[in-house]
């Protein structure tokens, strides 16, 4: 079980504190007009994640089983609608900085939720006895979570970041992936899958619409269009690379 744990941190957890360092120093070193830029690749990577998400919970809700319709449906508003309407009700607090601070926080859920079926689909491979397989899997799902790192930082803007906060949106968004490869050893429900595949598609839903107001201004269009492209393209390619080496898709 500490195996698959383990497998389960250089998966997801190590890559993803490793892209949200990546993504501060670039901030710092890049000149201020490649902000624009920064926030559209971290809004082209929820984007592709996404539609991911959508894919997964959907591939398993049956056309002839009405309850994984409710599931799926229900979830996705939870999150969606559920977080629209805290935003409303000025939950995620008054002050600017902290409406601000509060979109990498729904980011990290929504990966987190997503990390949590990568780590499923390690932990099963593993306990299958496909070992070679399974530190394939690590390898390609280590390479494409290191890119969520910059859409967690993107989403802060000019906001700083504090080391606690790096610290929590770190482990918020990789330890799933050590829960996700301990929990595939005990079997889960595939109504379990479905609801936490949708309930990560509307965090990320919410995410990328309050990326897209905050970032797309008159000046930013172009700039943030070729950012976004950018972080589908980084999320494809290494999906792809990860399907030509093992066989899985991301």
């Amino acid at each position: 079980m500490l195996d698959v744990i383990a497998l389960g941190a250089v998966a997801g957890l190590i890559p993803v504190y490793l892209g949200i360092f990546a993504a501060l120093y670039l901030g710092k070193v890049l000149p201020r007009t490649w902000e624009g830029g920064l926030i559209g690749v971290a809004n082209g990577v929820l984007v592709y994640l996404f539609f991911d998400l959508m894919h997964e919970a959907t591939e398993q809700t049956g056309a002839r089983d009405p309850i994984s319709w409710l599931v799926f449906l229900g979830s996705l508003g939870i999150s969606f609608v559920g977080l629209v309407a805290l935003e409303s009700s000025q939950v995620f607090g008054a002050r600017a900085g902290n409406r601000i601070l509060s979109l990498p926080y729904m980011i990290a859920v929504g990966m987190g939720l997503h990390n949590l079926g990568e780590g499923l689909a390690i932990g099963a491979s593993y306990a299958g006895g496909e070992y070679t397989l399974s530190a394939l899997l690590v390898a390609g799902f280590g390479l494409h979570n290191g890119t969520e790192g910059f859409g967690i930082v993107g989403a802060a803007g000019k906001t700083p970041i504090s080391w606690r906060d790096v610290a929590l949106l770190g482990l918020i968004a990789g330890l799933p992936t050590c829960v996700g490869t301990f929990l595939s050893g005990q079997g889960v429900s595939s109504y379990f899958s479905i609801g936490f595949y949708a309930l990560a598609a509307g965090s990320l839903l919410y995410v990328v619409l309050s990326l897209t107001v905050m970032s797309y201004t008159a000046s930013r269009r172009v700039q943030v269009s070729a950012g976004i492209f950018t972080g589908i393209a980084i999320m494809y390619l290494t999906a792809m690379i990860l399907t030509l080496v093992s066989g899985v898709r991301s």
